[in-house]
Formats: C-alpha cells, structure tokens, sequence
C-alpha cells in the first residue's frame, strides 16, 4: 500500500526539520512517500482550513504537522497547532501523543510541555511534532513504526501488523490474570527448591522497558 504524507510546518517553512522528518519516514517503510510539503502561519482557521481540505479534497493517509505546539499566553496566536488540529479531526489518537512525549523525555524533560496532539479525520491520520528537527524527528521516532499499521487499518485495508501488535497485548493481558505472582517463598527453609515453581505476572516495567529498546532497533 503506497501512503501518500504530507508535512506542513508552522508558522513558517523550517527545511531542516522537514527533511529530517521526511528522511525517517523513508527509512522507516518504502511505502511511505511525502508528496507535498508547506506552511501555514499562525492563523488558527486557516490552518484547519489547510488541514481540511488536505484530507477531505486530496484524501492525504497521513499528515504531520511540525511547530506549534508549546505553551503560549492565553489566547495569544502562537502556538495554535493542537486546538487546529482538535477542532479538524473526528476521533483521538491520545496514545500516540503520550507515547512521543515519554519517549521524548528520556532526552529532555521539556518534552513534557509540548502539548501535540493525534487523531483522524475521514481516512487521514494527523499528528502533531514539535517544531526544531531534532525535537521533530526525536518525537517522530517513537511512534514511526505505527504509522504504516495504522492508516492501513484506518483505511479498512490489511494492516497485519497491527493485527499481530493487538493478538500480542491480548496474550500478555491474559498470561497477567492466569499466571498471578507468586508471593510464597520459592522453597521451605533449609530445603532444595520446587522441581516446577509459578510463573509470574508480566512485569508491565519491564513491558515498558521491551518496547522501548525494540523503538529503538533497526527498520527492517
């Protein structure tokens, strides 16, 4: 499945964050391919506008969004990507903006104050990045791997690896009601340890901890 992506960065062109942008997207899948690239200022509803017709006219499967999304004063113009981006998509994808800004804070704890969000628009995935590309593709980098799974699954095409992702949280949850932690002593004092001795709970630390070195492995 070819993914046609788009990226628009506000409020002005940053070259150097879209092509670290667009380099990880291509190193991530060959099917995904930036066909056009822009940017918006900070006029919240021309920016919708944009984000509107970009899913709607040119059915885009995926758009990302780079500057925007820090804190501002009030109702200041600055900053106006998420509420943009929130009151042009149809469903949340709050996951994808809490696992970029965790994954982001192992480097800096400022990823905390970024406040992009995700979500879907008709069959279009959008996601905000923070503006910088380092801080762009830093973001980019802990959800990059979602990204083909999920617009093939929003879409209604085969997406199998978002298929095996799910098959597998479900085993996981299920071994973590079966298997509760042992808490009993592994043998009676003095004495030689069970033949066979429970299996124990999945450790979601160490979950955690798997999913973050296999971000960080190679593409394939």
């Amino acid at each position: 499945m070819i993914i046609r992506a788009a990226i628009l960065s506000i409020p002005q062109y940053d070259d150097q964050a879209i092509s670290a942008v667009r380099d990880l997207l291509q190193a991530t899948s060959s099917e995904l391919h930036v066909v056009r690239t822009e940017s918006a200022g900070n006029q919240r509803y021309w920016l919708e506008e944009v984000l509107r017709r970009w899913c709607d006219e040119e059915e885009l499967d995926l758009i990302l969004t780079i500057g925007g999304t820090m804190p501002a004063a009030g109702s200041a113009a600055a900053e106006i990507t998420p509420e943009a981006t929130g009151a042009v998509i149809e469903r949340q994808l709050p996951g994808f903006s809490e696992a970029m800004r965790q994954f982001a804070s192992q480097e800096t704890l400022l990823a905390y104050l970024d406040r992009g969000i995700a979500g879907i628009r008709g069959r279009t995935l959008i996601v905000n990045l923070p503006a910088g590309a380092a801080p762009a593709h830093l973001f980019l980098e802990a959800v990059a791997e979602l990204l083909e799974p999920t617009v093939q699954h929003v879409a209604n095409r085969s997406a199998p690896n978002l298929a095996e992702l799910l098959r597998f949280d479900e085993s996981a949850t299920d071994l973590a009601i079966e298997q509760p932690l042992d808490t009993s002593p592994q043998h009676p004092p003095g004495g030689a340890p069970p033949a066979h001795s429970a299996k124990k709970a999945l450790n979601p630390a160490e979950f955690a901890e798997f999913l973050r070195r296999n971000s960080h492995s190679p593409s394939k």
